[in-house]
């Protein structure tokens, strides 16, 4: 069975470990894989846009329950103002020292599962979200999700890496440490790459007038 669905990832789990008894086992290591996964991997592909429901003068509003991390907010009304956000601390000293009314608004914190705002909104509406998505846990034989196609790697050897200790295995776990470092090392650099983090601005980012004519002119 191809590795390109959950019943694939277990065939190759169980190939690669050379055990034919661990039926019960292996979708936990999966599990855990996944659960592992989704603290050290960011990818342009985890990103993910919705909606959050603002009510009227009440602080608080409900993340999105797939949330792993926020990547920009935004009242839907005003979009030309991206919210920013700051810590638990600075937000109540924001609320503190100048945003006690009621208004637009501009700040926001992460308190758990939720998005604390300040100001406190002054009237109901809806904010954009865009974040980085939980991976989408792997169910039925057939399910696939964008790890899978694009890092099957990265699922394999962080599952593997997972059944080790279960098989007590030092050498095997040593061995896919190294694996699942190098494989998420090198997915955070790709990563990192497309969205610009590690370049610097080249001439196509210029404005027409720091290009080489306008100096020659």
């Amino acid at each position: 069975m191809a590795l390109s669905t959950y019943g694939g990832l277990k065939q190759a789990v169980a190939d690669y470990l050379n055990r034919v008894d661990l039926d019960q086992q292996i979708p936990d290591f999966i599990r855990l894989a996944e659960a592992t996964i989704n603290k050290v991997v960011r990818s342009t592909r985890m990103v993910a846009n919705g909606t959050v429901a603002v009510t009227a003068n009440t602080r608080k509003a409900t993340a999105p329950t797939d949330m792993l991390e926020p990547i920009y907010l935004q009242m839907a009304a005003d979009e030309d103002y991206p919210l920013e956000q700051v810590s638990v601390q600075q937000l109540t000293m924001l609320r503190r020292a100048r945003l006690r009314a009621t208004g637009t608004p501009r700040f926001y914190s992460i308190v758990g599962r939720s998005i604390e705002l300040a100001p406190t909104p002054a009237s109901s509406g809806n904010m954009d979200v865009a974040y980085y998505q939980a991976i989408p846990a792997l169910v039925a034989d057939g399910d696939t999700n964008w790890l899978l196609t694009y890092e099957p790697d990265i699922y394999l050897y962080t599952t593997l890496l997972h059944a080790a200790p279960f098989l007590q295995d030092d050498q095997k776990t040593a061995v896919m440490e190294n694996m699942v470092t190098k494989q998420v090392l090198a997915a955070v650099g790709m990563n990192k790459t497309v969205q610009l983090d590690s370049k610097i601005a080249g001439f196509s980012l210029d404005a027409p007038s720091d290009g080489p004519q306008a100096v020659a002119q």
